[in-house]
C-alpha cells in the first residue's frame, strides 16, 4: 500500500468511525423515548461517558493532524445528542426530583456551553485552512499540544467513553439486577472501535513515512487512541453479549406473563 493509498483509507475510516461516533447513544435514546422508563442504570455512567465525548473535543481542536477535523465534527455531534439522552434518562426516573432534574440541566447547559466554546475554535481552524492551506500553520492562532499531552489524553478520553458502562455491568452481574442498557449500543460501539482502530492504525504507518511533520508530531495521541480502541473492543464485545442475553430473557418472561394472564381468563 502507497502513501497515497493510506492517506484516502484514513480518510475514508475517518468518515466511517465520525458517522459511527454520531450514533452511538442513540440506541438508548430510542429505547428510552419508546419504554418512557429509565429503569436501573448507573447516572453516573452517563455523565462520565458526556465529560469523556467533551475532552474529546480538545484533542479534535489541538492536536497538529490534518485529519483530526473528523474526530472534532463527530465528536461534537455526539455531545448533542448525549445532551438529550442524559435529559430523557433524568425525565423518564420514576423516582425523579425537581432538585434532580434542576442539576441536570444546569449540567447538561454547562457541557453545550462548552462545546460551543470548542466549536467556535474549530471555525479558527477552518479559517486558517482556507487562508494558509493548512488547518495549523506555523503561525497558528490555535496552539498544538506537545506530545505528551497528546499521548495523555489519547489515552484519558477513551478511558472515559470506552470504560464509563463497564463498572456498572459487573455490578449488576454481580448481584443479579435487572440490565437496562441497549444492547445494540454495545453493538454500535463494536463497530466504532473497529473504524477507529483502523484510523489510528493507518495514521500511526502514515506518520512513520515522515513525510508529514504534523502528523508524525501526532503519532503519541494516535498511540493512545489505539490502545484503549482495541481495549474497548474487548469491553463492549463482553457488553453486548451480556445486554443481549438479558434482553431476550426479559423479552421472555414478559411474553410468559402475558400467557399466564392469558389462561387464567
Amino acid at each position: 500500500m502507497n502513501i497515497n493509498s493510506i492517506k484516502i483509507a484514513i480518510q475514508l475510516f475517518g468518515i466511517f468511525g465520525s458517522i459511527v461516533t454520531i450514533c452511538l447513544v442513540i440506541p438508548q435514546l430510542i429505547r428510552l423515548k419508546k419504554t418512557k422508563n429509565t429503569g436501573k442504570v448507573s447516572f453516573a455512567a452517563f455523565w462520565v461517558f458526556y465529560y469523556g465525548i467533551l475532552a474529546w473535543l480538545v484533542l479534535g481542536v489541538f492536536t497538529s493532524s490534518e485529519n483530526s477535523w473528523y474526530l472534532f465534527l463527530s465528536n461534537f455531534a455526539c455531545v448533542t445528542i448525549t445532551s438529550f439522552t442524559v435529559f430523557y434518562l433524568y425525565w423518564y426516573y420514576e423516582k425523579l426530583t425537581k432538585k434532580m432534574l434542576i442539576r441536570a440541566i444546569v449540567g447538561i447547559s454547562i457541557n453545550q456551553v462548552i462545546s460551543l466554546i470548542f466549536l467556535c475554535l474549530f471555525f479558527v481552524t477552518v479559517y486558517q485552512k482556507l487562508k494558509f492551506g493548512k488547518f495549523y500553520p506555523d503561525n497558528s492562532i490555535i496552539p498544538v499540544l506537545p506530545g505528551n499531552a497528546q499521548l495523555a489524553f489519547g489515552l484519558i478520553c477513551p478511558a472515559f467513553t470506552s470504560a464509563a458502562f463497564f463498572p456498572g455491568l459487573i455490578v449488576s452481574l454481580i448481584k443479579k439486577e435487572e440490565i437496562s442498557l441497549s444492547p445494540w449500543m454495545a453493538l454500535v460501539y463494536m463497530l466504532n472501535n473497529t473504524f477507529w482502530i483502523l484510523y489510528f492504525s493507518l495514521n500511526i504507518v502514515y506518520s512513520k513515512f515522515g513525510v508529514d511533520q504534523a502528523a508524525l508530531n501526532s503519532m503519541p495521541g494516535f498511540i493512545g487512541g489505539l490502545v484503549w480502541q482495541l481495549l474497548a473492543l474487548g469491553m463492549f464485545a463482553f457488553q453486548f453479549g451480556v445486554t443481549l442475553h438479558f434482553d431476550i430473557k426479559h423479552k421472555k418472561q414478559q411474553k410468559q406473563a402475558m400467557v399466564n394472564v392469558i389462561n387464567q381468563n
